[in-house]
């Protein structure tokens, strides 16, 4: 077999409580979704965990890089899907609610990379009104996406720097995806449906 098991190789007798826990994560998980998302994204985010977990243990999940963009797609997919029925703060032809939040997920992360790179200036000012304008524009839900996207970078950020500290073209584009996602999920988060 050329799979390599950490833990299995080493005591397969507790391979069966590995599952267990890794089960439980996954329960875990699906359940804290499932408070604030529909279930589908909650599942998404459920086997994610579990993906991550047994990656971390060390059983062979493939590269972590394509698993976890392959994830980050589903539920950016699935988070759109739930907001598309979105009610606006102001009237707006049908099918276009969608398109602004859209608008304001791309807006907000560009500015939140362009955050990363600049240093405090006129220019960097300018970046972020820009980008944050259009997550005001949708009122209560588009402030809460917004800070989640604010504190993803954040996190993401202080991660990188921590752990590799040359910020890379590829850093960029992960924290523009991650924050552009945590603006899904926390306009998902908050929004009033009527």
């Amino acid at each position: 077999m050329s799979t390599q098991w950490r833990l299995g190789a080493t005591a397969p007798r507790f391979m069966p409580l590995l599952g267990v826990l890794i089960g439980a994560v996954g329960g875990a998980a699906y359940w804290l979704g499932v408070q604030l998302w529909p279930t589908s994204i909650a599942l998404i985010l459920s086997m994610l965990a579990t993906a991550l977990l047994s990656k971390r243990l060390g059983e062979d999940a493939g590269d972590l890089g394509v698993t976890g963009f392959v994830f980050a797609l589903l539920v950016k997919y699935n988070t759109l899907m739930a907001l598309s029925p979105a009610n606006l703060p102001f009237v707006l032809p049908p099918n276009l609610a969608l398109g602004l939040i859209m608008i304001a997920g791309h807006a907000a992360s560009r500015a939140l990379v362009v955050s990363i790179l600049a240093s405090p200036s006129a220019d960097l000012g300018i970046a972020l009104a820009t980008g944050f304008a259009p997550a005001a524009l949708l009122g209560i839900p588009g402030l809460i996406g917004l800070a989640a996207a604010i504190v993803a970078r954040i996190a993401y950020i202080a991660y990188i720097r921590r752990t590799r500290p040359p910020v890379t073209a590829g850093v960029l584009d992960v924290a523009r995806q991650l924050t552009e996602l945590c603006f899904y999920l926390g306009a998902l988060a908050s929004w009033a449906y009527a």
